[in-house]
């Protein structure tokens, strides 16, 4: 069952990891940003070729390897959770060091050729483009920090008949296999954790709706609309997220207090269900990215580009611009979004809610 789970999961990263230059912007290749007048260099599509075929092939092999020492290094359930997941990020460090690779290869292809050199750098802005935005409100992201506080209460007025051990962590079967001692705090400290990550996406999508609205200067409307639905989706996703995970550690704190709901494995189901439910929607998310991409049938003939943000992201993948008052971007590789790391509002959206989560860990150990 685990390894059936886990390669699922494995394949679907893996996929992911395939596709990424496919998915991201036309105008974003590796991290770097191309002037629309260069989108097809011949180079660009070899680089994304090449990538996606030595990470698939790398992948493969990890997955192989993976099923050929899975039954013989691994005679524990806790070792063959540490394997699946050393494989897990052994294909993950392959795919980042391919990408920085090619990034840095983009960027010298770039200054070699001095693309955008002779071109006027603008930025596109429709004043109306706020009131068409559809990121859902936030009263969707209050209805589960509502219910965690009623977890709280509820599990204050039972708090007689939950066991002495209190069950802090679940292994890969769906089992408790770590307890701590019952006190009031360690009873309630996992809705307090899922109050704070509430909190945390709540500020996430609120930020999202007062980040900037980036457009094409070359294609204004076209740019504007798959930026809106783009935004949409996302505040979509973080919703299913918000209530997924609401819903799972709810029934992990009803386990507390009703022992009888994790006999056996009863509980796996709705794990393997909160990893499908989110797996699942990001590759919906991605498969939507790929949709509504600018597609270049050949370079724009214009005298104008973009404004060229490369000095403002290190590596292609830390964004750091304390002039744009956006909290979140749209990472330059991956699916989502990123910090603006020179946002002081960023810190509190997500660092506060963090290190609140830190220590709760912390002192329920």
């Amino acid at each position: 069952m685990l390894l059936g789970i886990f390669t699922t999961l494995y394949l679907m990263t893996l996929a992911m990891q395939i596709f990424v230059p496919f998915i991201v912007r036309e105008t974003i290749v590796f991290g770097v940003s191309v002037p629309e007048q260069h989108v097809k260099h011949s180079a660009l599509a070899v680089a994304k070729k090449r990538y996606a075929q030595i990470v698939g092939f790398c992948g493969v092999l990890i997955l192989i390897i993976m099923f050929v020492f899975y039954g013989k290094l691994a005679p524990s359930e806790s070792a063959q959770g540490t394997l699946l997941l050393c494989c897990l990020f052994g294909m993950l460090a392959v795919s980042m060091v391919l990408y920085w690779f090619n990034h840095q290869k983009v960027m010298r292809l770039k200054m070699h050729e001095q693309w955008g050199m002779n071109l006027k750098q603008m930025r596109a802005v429709d004043l109306t483009a706020r009131s068409r935005d559809e990121i859902l409100p936030w009263p969707f992201y209050v209805v589960p920090i509502v219910g965690s506080i009623y977890l709280i209460v509820f599990t204050l007025l039972h708090y007689d008949q939950i066991p002495n051990a209190v069950a802090v962590h679940w292994g890969p079967s769906g089992a408790a296999d770590a307890w701590q001692e019952k006190t009031y705090f360690t009873a309630i400290a996992l809705p307090l954790v899922m109050l704070m990550m509430q909190c945390m996406m709540w500020g996430t999508a609120d930020s999202l709706k007062r980040s900037a609205i980036r457009m094409s200067v070359n294609r204004q409307q076209e740019s504007l609309e798959s930026e809106l639905k783009a935004r949409k989706f996302m505040s979509w996703n973080i919703a299913l997220v918000s209530y997924s995970l609401t819903g799972l550690l709810t029934i992990l704190q009803l386990s507390n207090i009703y022992p009888e709901m994790a006999e056996g494995k009863k509980l796996l189901p709705f794990f393997m269900a909160f990893i499908v439910l989110i797996t699942g929607s990001v590759l919906v998310y991605a498969w939507k990215k790929r949709q509504l991409r600018l597609h270049y049938k050949d370079n724009v003939e214009s005298e104008i580009m973009d404004v060229d943000e490369d000095r403002y992201w290190k590596g292609g993948l830390i964004y750091i611009n304390r002039h744009d008052p956006s909290v979140f971007v749209e990472k330059r590789f991956g699916v989502g979004w990123t910090m603006n790391f020179a946002n002081p509002r960023g810190y509190i959206v997500i660092g506060l809610p963090f290190l609140i989560l830190l220590l709760v860990s912390i002192l329920s150990l």
